[in-house]
């Protein structure tokens, strides 16, 4: 590989989409590939999955649905902290209200911010949705 394309390569935001929903996932990559700075290494679809992945894949962000089956947001959270502290989690949540048990919990165990699964129907909000998503990614990697 030439020179030139490693070093792009090692400046590259590495995420690791974790959702049980096909829509979301397809939605948050396409919202993230417009970020010329992230890299979707892949995809998950509940947190053991992802846990298995981040040997492999190497991420430096997850963003992480609240609510899976088999292994939701917030155990996902207790066991990255425990074998994965240098990846930052930002979860999202479609269903978890603002300042929540489960929401203070989620920071409480390392969360780097729980914001609302960003909306991608065509409502007004979509584009700030995304945004700010892309934001948290990049300020969780140091790069924003």
């Amino acid at each position: 590989m030439p020179k030139y394309l490693e070093k792009e390569e090692s400046t590259m935001i590495r995420v690791l989409i974790v959702d049980d929903s096909l829509l979301a996932r397809k939605a948050i990559e396409r919202v993230l590939q417009t970020d010329k700075e992230i890299d979707v290494v892949g995809t998950a679809v509940n947190g053991r999955e992802a846990l298995d992945k981040i040997s492999e894949l190497k991420p430096s962000v997850i963003t992480c649905d609240m609510e899976m089956p088999v292994m939701d947001g917030v155990q996902t959270l207790m066991h990255m902290r425990k074998e994965f502290p240098h990846v930052k989690v930002i979860v999202l949540s479609s269903l978890t209200q603002p300042d929540s048990i489960k929401e203070r919990l989620c920071r409480n165990l390392g969360a780097f911010v729980v914001m609302a699964k960003p909306k991608m129907h065509s409502d007004m909000n979509a584009a700030g949705d995304a945004n700010e998503l892309i934001r948290n990614i990049r300020r969780s990697a140091g790069t924003a």
